[in-house]
């Protein structure tokens, strides 16, 4: 069986998702080497010398190395070895370059789970993580997940902690909910807040219902605005604003500050509105484009409510991934295109700015409206909440 440098790092991922792909033809170019009854099969984007050394070249288009890369380039190495070869192998990205310490002992053992995981006639049960939400077997995994009421369902059980909980006679999303924090604080090693947490998340989902876990606190105004972001690969920028239910957008770059201006304009007329957001980043894309404009934001940012902290703080909800949309969707909100998501919204952001494309930027405006939109039910459903 062949083992590319992308399936192997798709196992890494996901066990149950290389399983299901495990029988789809692989690109069979590239640098390869025979390994326990596999053809491994390397990628590099470019080969030189440097200091007198064979050098390897992986090219990678974020900010920053992730895990992926160093996965990536760690089997690189490894075949590289296994054919004997003395080479370096580099990252390059967007902010720097990094050489790759070898770790061949993490490739041999991954393979060896591989070779017997690929052995069994059925495809290992689902585990959950948020690169799940982009995979094409996302639904069908929750949808056997919640069929079994498998603890991987609950948001805070990884796969180790899953591990050690059905060791300890949990087995399933009901018998979860009815444990004592006590003795799941002891039997897997976390704090008691920690083990209540998981708990109350058990039970959420065995009810199909949030569960208030303190008094939820919003500001009070005759007036509110609701904030989401959009940006591509690049520094191209969509802002969504929601004001007495009116939805308006601005295009925001480096080269272009007018609307940068309007929109602070806008956010000016009412000036003790809060201003409803989804977690970081749109607060912090704020403060980048407050720095780079010279633009006083003293004023402003207090005036931010981050939804996603508050729903964290004050509500356990019947969902795996605390996500806008999984929340949004648990109150009732639907968005118009329902495959339409964040990376599709990126990706028709870039399109727009290199091609102008006017039905990917309408497509887009309305995605980010309901973002927008969502945002409202959230708050709303919340204040209800707290109301009682």
């Amino acid at each position: 069986m062949d083992i590319s440098q992308d399936f192997f790092t798709t196992f890494y991922t996901c066990h149950r998702k290389a399983y299901l792909l495990k029988d789809q033809i692989q690109n069979s170019n590239g640098i390869q080497a025979e390994y326990k009854g596999f053809r491994l099969i390397a990628f590099a984007d470019e080969e030189r010398e440097e200091n007198g050394q064979s050098t390897f070249i992986l090219r990678r288009t974020s900010k920053n190395v992730r895990e992926r890369h160093i996965i990536e380039s760690s089997f690189l190495y490894f075949v590289l070895h296994l054919r004997g070869e003395d080479a370096q192998v580099k990252i390059e990205f967007l902010r720097g370059e990094k050489f790759v310490k070898p770790r061949d002992e993490l490739i041999s053992m991954m393979i060896d789970v591989m070779k017997e995981t690929f052995e069994n006639a059925s495809p290992p049960k689902p585990s959950f993580g948020y690169e799940c939400k982009e995979c094409p077997f996302y639904k069908e995994c929750l949808d056997l997940s919640q069929k079994e009421e498998d603890l991987s369902l609950i948001n805070g059980v990884g796969e180790k902690r899953k591990k050690v909980l059905i060791k300890a006679g949990f087995k399933d999303v009901d018998s979860l909910s009815n444990a004592n924090p006590y003795e799941i604080a002891k039997y897997v090693g976390i704090s008691l807040d920690e083990a209540n947490s998981i708990v109350k998340q058990a039970k959420s989902l065995k009810d199909h219902k949030p569960i208030m876990v303190k008094r939820v606190i919003l500001p009070h105004s005759d007036h509110e605005y609701f904030f989401d972001v959009e940006k591509d690969d690049e520094d191209l920028y969509l802002f969504g604003l929601l004001v007495d239910d009116t939805y308006h957008h601005f295009m925001l770059s480096n080269e272009n500050w007018n609307e940068w201006f309007d929109f602070i304009k806008m956010l000016s007329l009412y000036p003790d509105a809060p201003i409803y957001h989804y977690d970081r980043f749109d607060k912090d894309v704020m403060q980048k484009f407050g720095k780079i404009s010279n633009t006083d934001l003293k004023f402003l940012l207090p005036r931010f409510v981050d939804l996603y902290s508050t729903i964290r703080n004050s509500v356990t909800m019947p969902v795996r991934f605390y996500s806008l949309k999984d929340v949004a969707r648990n109150f009732g909100f639907n968005w118009r295109n329902k495959d339409f998501n964040g990376y599709n919204a990126m990706m028709a952001l870039s399109k727009w700015r290199k091609e102008r494309d006017y039905s990917a930027m309408q497509e887009l405006l309305n995605y980010n409206e309901d973002d927008c939109r969502a945002l409202k039910v959230l708050k709303d459903a919340l204040a209800s909440m707290k109301n009682g």
